[in-house]
């Protein structure tokens, strides 16, 4: 069997934004300092390189290889013929749970079956699809909550921060983004539902370079044998806020592999987007 080709690209929902950059460094220097210096309470010390940079923060809604220019090119006309403002619509049409106020209970979080559940009669089959209907949908605004282990809490690699939507509409806009973009051949398929997660800590960057998996730490299979016990840290972060009122901008397609740019940190190469409302 020939060797699978290397993953290039990803498709996602960055999450740092003017507005948002300030809450989110600040949560992050909260956790960093916690975590490299950990107390009698938290004995389980977590690797300064393993801790994500604020650049690189983002919703990954599926991966791609994509090797020619070509191909990249092909990409971003596929997204830029979409209309997403159709898509947010419909995303909040198949949404089963409307938004309930706090004193009707708690917001449940977007990834329990209960919310989310996309309705395939309501994912668009053709890009650029309209309804007719002119009205731009309301802002997608999200908040990212608490600390979750991709794989048993008692040996994990990956830990991150749930995106938590009042409307009900990211899971079901995510997952019909992904099922137009897997249709057009571009983003590789995927047995697995859907997990939206915003990765906080990821033990394979604190690992040799030449040990790392391809696809740049994408994807919640690549534990390898950096796997550590984070039942302490979920617990102590149970409920924390690393960033409310977050406005979701844009989709973008972008480079694997985050890199130090000049001014602006470590993240990932947008290589294309289309702004949200």
């Amino acid at each position: 069997m020939p060797p699978r080709p290397p993953l290039t690209h990803f498709l996602c929902l960055p999450l740092v934004t003017a507005s948002s950059r300030s809450l989110l460094q600040t949560s992050l220097e909260t956790f960093s300092a916690e975590a490299v210096s950990p107390t009698e309470a938290l004995t389980v010390r977590i690797p300064e390189k393993a801790i994500r940079p604020l650049g690189t923060l983002h919703l990954t809604i599926g991966v791609m290889t994509l090797q020619t220019q070509d191909r990249i090119d092909a990409c971003l006309n596929f997204l830029r013929g979409l209309d997403v403002h159709d898509l947010l619509r419909r995303a909040e049409e198949a949404s089963p749970v409307a938004f309930e106020s706090s004193s009707r209970g708690p917001i449940k979080a977007i990834d329990e079956p209960s919310i989310g559940t996309p309705n395939s009669e309501k994912v668009p089959n053709v890009p650029g699809e309209s309804s007719g209907r002119s009205s731009p949908p309301s802002p997608l605004i999200i908040s990212l909550s608490g600390l979750h282990s991709m794989h048993s809490p008692t040996s994990t690699s990956i830990l991150y921060a749930l995106p938590v939507d009042p409307t009900c509409r990211l899971l079901n806009f995510c997952q019909s983004l992904r099922q137009l973009f897997t249709g057009a051949a571009f983003i590789l398929p995927e047995n697995r539902p859907l997990r939206l997660h915003a990765t906080i800590v990821n033990t394979i960057y604190a690992r040799e370079k030449s040990a790392r998996a391809s696809g740049g730490g994408h994807g919640r299979s690549g534990r390898g044998k950096s796997g550590f016990n984070a039942t302490g840290w979920i617990e102590r972060y149970e409920g924390f806020e690393w960033a409310a009122g977050l406005r979701i901008e844009k989709v973008a397609i972008c480079e694997m592999g985050a890199k130090q740019v000049e001014g602006d940190g470590v993240q990932y190469l947008e290589v294309g987007s289309v702004a949200l409302p």
